[in-house]
């Protein structure tokens, strides 16, 4: 028996999950990634994670560790929304992070359980732009993910 399927079977007897991009079909995610970079070339990243902090799927040419950041990017989208409810303002639709080298937009994306978007572009790709094609891409996103669970 191979390494990776006693992995899982001691997995399951101990009640541990899969990885998280185990359950979404990985290659409806990574082709609305690769529509998006194609409509926008200046993307550097897209990242889809759970709500709890999992990373689903990545497309991205900056080196990070994916793992790390879908866990950072949803606490901080969460942050996001919560000083949103706070200041008893309206639900946060998204939140930036605006630096000298780039942009990032982090979305909720609204399947069956939430999840969070993570877009992130050069310099030189305005912030508008930047957040029409995550928004662009969460809502396909959110469209794959729920015709997948009906």
């Amino acid at each position: 028996m191979q390494r990776s399927a006693i992995n899982q079977i001691v997995r399951s007897a101990t009640g541990e999950s899969l990885p998280a991009r185990h359950l979404y079909d990985a290659s409806r995610i990574e082709d609305i990634f690769r529509q998006a970079r194609e409509r926008e070339p200046g993307l550097t990243l897209l990242l889809l994670s759970t709500a709890d902090g999992r990373a689903v799927a990545e497309d991205s040419v900056l080196g990070v560790d994916g793992r790390r950041l879908a866990a950072m990017a949803n606490s901080f989208l969460t942050l996001g929304e919560t000083v949103s409810r706070e200041l008893s303002l309206s639900e946060a639709e998204h939140a930036t992070v605006c630096t000298r080298q780039g942009n990032v937009v982090l979305i909720r994306v609204n399947a069956d359980k939430p999840m969070t978007l993570t877009a992130v572009a050069a310099v030189e790709v305005n912030l508008a732009v930047l957040l029409f094609h995550a928004r662009e891409c969460a809502a396909k996103l959110e469209t794959a993910l729920r015709s997948r669970a009906a």
